[in-house]
This record gives structure tokens, C-alpha cells and sequence, in this order.
């Protein structure tokens, strides 16, 4: 048994305490009454007053993803061109080791309008061995001279993908810009790949960096059989930190009797660590690369409105394929056009198959048109949103901003006018293309301001979200997103012993302190994974 001890929970005014055995709180109450609960060989914590709420659990991640960030050059701080360019060649300096120079990081904001990252730049530093920088979202790759040479794609290429390019320059090669997976694929296949040591390694070294952010769950989306078996063995092993819910990725020309199989392995493979009865689709891309879909075309271009991923036929057929296998959906959709789609197809997928509890998501729903709010309800989708995400679309000098248009502005990361419509929402942070730190989500959530930066009676809806909706977009409304509101997302008896311990009450803080506060402890099934 273990007993926490002069804790402050939310709403309470006295010190409370609460009782853990094996995984789950067996009880809640006075801190004066736990004396009468406790046995002689129980663990005592001493809370020393602090705040307890239920672990974080981020909707929208990239675990093994965000590790391999750690071991890379980071462009994040980069202002410039040539702040990239001097970051570069610092990091070959101290790799000469390296076959690669492997970066991630840098914004869409670097580049004015009509200027785009070319090979040159990159060669200006290192033209002997290739590099490969992906942008902040994952979304464009901008590579040298070599790695174009060495992926055989120097003279261009077709990616049979109508929303991922190899692009061209003036001079008729490639320029050094990769959109979207399948182009940036045929450089990243060229990059010796990590031993499985490699991989466990770093895992385990973003397990101890995501404990002392509080994170006691994930949704992790590039899923896929290896990462699957890999999660498992982890769990096997003892070594898992947190709880994956882990989707399995669709992609064009996916078999339909392979999603049946997936949904045969998630129903005999129980573990309370490890979750994969859910898929993972991309219907668009990103509007900073011009691959969101767009309902009318981008402000740029008079006939421009991005591209589907699939054909539309294809996605709703393995849509309600997934759907009647049992699975949850999950669909990246980013544009207006993205989302109606996904709406579309979910809509079809219970007419052929019929009502069922299926909390189907729409992953970032970045820009929705007023016609189709209601209908995340109506369908019982979730939203599925990342609150640091807003941070690029109001950064004027991000191309979002100027593509997305001023008409489309009211419209974009409608959060409270979702939650008004009656849609479920869960909130993430889609690391590494964002901070993982929870506490910034949630201040990001409480303090975005109106999209337009006008004065305050513009016809702007402000779409913040309060700090208790926040919180539950990490903790409650997570737990309903994964199917475990029936026992994660709460402090209650009977609840899986998930919960943190934050050093000052950030119900109380005003909402541009909240991440002035610390997580303390971080608890997993009873067992504390993190303690400052």
C-alpha cells in the first residue's frame, strides 16, 4: 500500500489523502482520516501540500519520433537563413563522424513570399556529405546537393502522390524542397538506419524526459507493427513510463484484410500499458506546404486548393472497413476541405455499417467551415487539437497566416466554437513538432487571443479555452478520447494510480503563470516514474 499524504486537490481547501494498492486508489479523504486506512508496512509520501491531479495524457504524439529528435540537430531558434546556415556547419564541425547531417526544427517563416529553401544554401556549408533538415511539422524537407545525388532524384522524380512533390527549380533539378512523406521517403530510405539498440536507447531516454514533464500517457500516431511489437517488449520488460495508445497506419493501396487482422491482434493482445485498437489516416497535408485541402483556394492562388491524399472513394472504403472491424479512426485533416471529407467519410461509414460507440477523431482540425461544426457532434467525432499549434498560424510571418487568407481567419483552430457546437475535444502537443511540456498546451489553450491580433470588438470569435477545460483536454476528455474514462483521467476510488504532483495550484494562477508551475512527481499505476 501506499498512502500520499497532505495533498491539495482542486476544489478542496483542507490537506486530503489518498490510498494506492497495487495500481489503482482504493480510497480519498481527510488527511486526518488516513490513519484509520493505512496498514503498518505502507509506503508514506508526504505531499507537502502540493497540488495532485490525474497524469497527463497527450492525444497526439510521435513517440519514437520525438526521441530520435533528441539526438539531432536542433533548428528550432533559428531566426534566418544564415542562422541556419551557421548552425549547420557548427554541427558538422563536431560530427565529422557523421555519414549524415540529420536536423529537424526549422519554420516556415525563415523564407518570404515566394522564396523557398533551395540546395544551394545547404551547399554553401556542406557540400560533401548530405543532409536532410525537416521542418518544424515534419511536413517539407530541405536538403543539399548530395543527398539529392544520393537518393538518384537530382533530375526530379515523380512520387505518384498528388500531395507530395519533389520540387523543381529554374534550372530544371530538383531544388532541394521535398513535400510531404513520399518525397522526403525516397531521401530518408538512403540514411543507414538505427540498430534496435539505438532505438531502445533513445526511447528510454524520452521516457525520463516526458516522466518529469507528468506525462503518464500518450496517443501516439505512426503506429506500425514494429513500433507495435516494440511497445510491447518495452512493457514486457518493465521498462514502459507511460501508456501508448498506439494506432496502426493507413496509407494508400492498404490492404482491407490487413486492418481485419490488425483489429484480431488488438482484441487478444491485453496490457494496460499498451493500447492498438485504433488506425490512423491522412487525408491532406499542411497549408504552410500548400497540401491542406482547402474548400476554395488558397489566397495566393486563384485555382490552388491543395490535394487529398486518397482518391475519395478509397478513403471512405477503408474508413468504414476500419470502422465495421471495430476500430477508431483517427484522421490527420487540416483544411476545410480535409475535414469535410473525413466528415464525409465518417458519415458513410455509418450508413453502411450503422450506430455504434465509435469516437472517430479529426486529428488538428486547423480550419473548419461553419457547416460542418455541428456535425462533429451530430457523428460524436472528436476533435483532436494541439494548442502550440496556434502559435504558428498567428506568427504573421508564417505562410499559414497569408495562404489561409483573411476570410478564412475566423475560422481557423476553432476551438470554442467546436465545444459550443457539442463536439468532444482532446488536446496534445504532436511533439516533436511541438513542445511536449503539458503545462505549455494548457497556457497556450487559456491565452492564444484572437487569431487577427485585432482590437477587441473585432467580429473575431476569441476561442480560448478556461484553464478546467484545458486541464480535462489532458486528463478527462483524453481518457474518453481513448475508450478509459472508466478509469483514467480522474483522482477516484477505483481509478488507475495515474497522477502528478505540481508544486503551486494552477487552477489559481492566472492563466500566463501556468507554466511557472513544476511537476514534482509523476506516478504511474502506483509506481512513481519521476520525483524532482
Amino acid at each position: 500500500m501506499i498512502v500520499l499524504r497532505n495533498i491539495m486537490l482542486p476544489g478542496q481547501g483542507s490537506p486530503q489523502a489518498l490510498l494506492i494498492q497495487g495500481d489503482r486508489i482504493t480510497w480519498i479523504g481527510s488527511d486526518q482520516d488516513a490513519s484509520r486506512w493505512q496498514q503498518p508496512n505502507a509506503q508514506i509520501i508526504d505531499g507537502a501540500g502540493m497540488l495532485a491531479l490525474p497524469g497527463f495524457n497527450d492525444c497526439h504524439f510521435h513517440l519514437q519520433n520525438g526521441a530520435r529528435v533528441l539526438n539531432v540537430l536542433r533548428l528550432e531558434q533559428a531566426n534566418s537563413i544564415a542562422d541556419v546556415q551557421h548552425l549547420l556547419a557548427r554541427y558538422a564541425a563536431a560530427n565529422p563522424h557523421l555519414p549524415w547531417l540529420i536536423g529537424r526544427g526549422w519554420r516556415y517563416r525563415l523564407f518570404a513570399a515566394g522564396q523557398s529553401p533551395t540546395r544551394h544554401m545547404l551547399d554553401a556549408v556542406v557540400a560533401d556529405r548530405p543532409v536532410l533538415l525537416t521542418a518544424f511539422d515534419g511536413h517539407t524537407a530541405w536538403v543539399n546537393t548530395r543527398a539529392l545525388q544520393i537518393a538518384g532524384i537530382l533530375i526530379g522524380t515523380d512520387t505518384g502522390n498528388p500531395c507530395s512533390t519533389v520540387v523543381i527549380g529554374d534550372d530544371g533539378l530538383a531544388s532541394g524542397e521535398l513535400r510531404e512523406a513520399p518525397a522526403i521517403d525516397l531521401v530518408r530510405r538512403c540514411i543507414p538506419p538505427p540498430t534496435e539498440a539505438e532505438i531502445r536507447s533513445s526511447l528510454l531516454h524520452a521516457l525520463r524526459e516526458l516522466a518529469a514533464l507528468g506525462l503518464t500517457g500518450v496517443h501516439n500516431m505512426d503506429g506500425d507493427e514494429v513500433q507495435r511489437m516494440r511497445y510491447r517488449e518495452l512493457a514486457a520488460d518493465g521498462l514502459l513510463t507511460l501508456r501508448i495508445r498506439l494506432p496502426l497506419s493507413i496509407t494508400p493501396g492498404t490492404a482491407p484484410q490487413r486492418i481485419t487482422e490488425w483489429a484480431i491482434d488488438a482484441r487478444q493482445y491485453q496490457h494496460p500499458l499498451v493500447q492498438t485498437d485504433a488506425v490512423k489516416l491522412f487525408v491532406d497535408g499542411v497549408v504552410e506546404a500548400k497540401t491542406a485541402l482547402m474548400l476554395a483556394p488558397y489566397a495566393d492562388d486563384s485555382s490552388d486548393c491543395g490535394a487529398a491524399v486518397y482518391d475519395p472513394s478509397e478513403f471512405a472504403n477503408l474508413t468504414t472497413h476500419a470502422d465495421a472491424a471495430g476500430l477508431q479512426v483517427c484522421v490527420h485533416a487540416i483544411g476545410d476541405g480535409g475535414v469535410r471529407q473525413t466528415l464525409d467519410a465518417f458519415t458513410h461509414a455509418r450508413h453502411i455499417n450503422g450506430h455504434r460507440d465509435s469516437r472517430h477523431r479529426i486529428e488538428h482540425a486547423e480550419i473548419v467551415d461553419p457547416a460542418d461544426l455541428p456535425r462533429f457532434a451530430q457523428l460524436r467525432v472528436i476533435a483532436s487539437v494541439q494548442p502550440l499549434h496556434v502559435e504558428f498560424g498567428m506568427d504573421q510571418h508564417n505562410p499559414w497566416w497569408r495562404l489561409v487568407g483573411t476570410q478564412r481567419h475566423r475560422y481557423g483552430f476553432p476551438w470554442r466554437d467546436l465545444l459550443q457546437a457539442g463536439a468532444k475535444m482532446a488536446l496534445g502537443s504532436d511533439w516533436p513538432v511541438a513542445d511536449p511540456d503539458p503545462l505549455r498546451g494548457i497556457q497556450a489553450a487559456c491565452t492564444r487571443g484572437k487569431l487577427d491580433f485585432s482590437p477587441p470588438d473585432s467580429p473575431f470569435p476569441d476561442q480560448r479555452l478556461t484553464v478546467t477545460e484545458a486541464l480535462a483536454g489532458y486528463t478527462t476528455w483524453a481518457a474518453y478520447a481513448g475508450y478509459r474514462e472508466h478509469e483514467l483521467g480522474r483522482l477516484a476510488p477505483g481509478y488507475l494510480a495515474d497522477l502528478i504532483l505540481l508544486d503551486r495550484d494552477i487552477t489559481t494562477l492566472p492563466p500566463n503563470q501556468i507554466t511557472t508551475a513544476r511537476v514534482m512527481l509523476t506516478m504511474v499505476g502506483g509506481r512513481v516514474v519521476f520525483t524532482r
